[in-house]
């Protein structure tokens, strides 16, 4: 199996995962922010939606600008946000599934202006900066569907709300 396979088909499953979690979501809660630091649960779902948005333009391009970055417009309510984030999945796991190991050995730095921040393959860009980002807002969101008396969906065998072997 090549890297590329690997890399599609672990982010098909992260994906798919933090769609349940979004799923799990309701619009009441969109407003709540579990400390003033925090993102409130639309800014959460939002940044997290977007993350699938960035694989083809990673994959198209070595070079990511903040600088020059117009993110898309914010979600308004759960509906617009699965209706996005799955659109979000399908064009990257396009872009994905027309990768090679070639590509995906190629070097991709992110800068904000003159400043890089770093440079490494696009196969790491797709562990840490995808995959793995995903996987660490999804805790949180996690925590915020809790704090509202919300179900959490389990993410790899159970959660204290739904095991998937049963």
């Amino acid at each position: 199996m090549q890297l590329s396979e690997i890399i599609l088909e672990e982010f098909t499953n992260e994906m798919k995962t933090t769609l349940r979690c979004f799923e799990a979501l309701n619009n009441e809660i969109f407003d709540f922010k579990p400390h003033e630091k925090s993102k409130s649960v639309r800014q959460l779902a939002d940044h997290m939606s977007h993350i699938p948005s960035w694989v083809p333009t990673m994959l198209a391009n070595s070079v990511l600008d903040w600088a020059a970055y117009t993110p898309p417009k914010e979600i308004g309510d759960k509906e617009e946000l699965i209706e996005n984030y799955k659109q979000y999945i399908t064009t990257a796991s396009e872009a994905l599934s027309k990768s090679d190991d070639t590509l995906l050995e190629e070097e991709w730095t992110m800068k904000n202006g003159d400043f890089t921040l770093f440079t490494i393959p696009k196969s790491m860009v797709m562990r840490n900066l995808i995959i793995n980002h995903t996987i660490h807002h999804r805790a949180q969101m996690g925590v915020y569907l809790r704090l509202n008396n919300l179900k959490v969906p389990a993410s790899y065998v159970a959660s204290a709300d739904e095991n998937l072997f049963l």
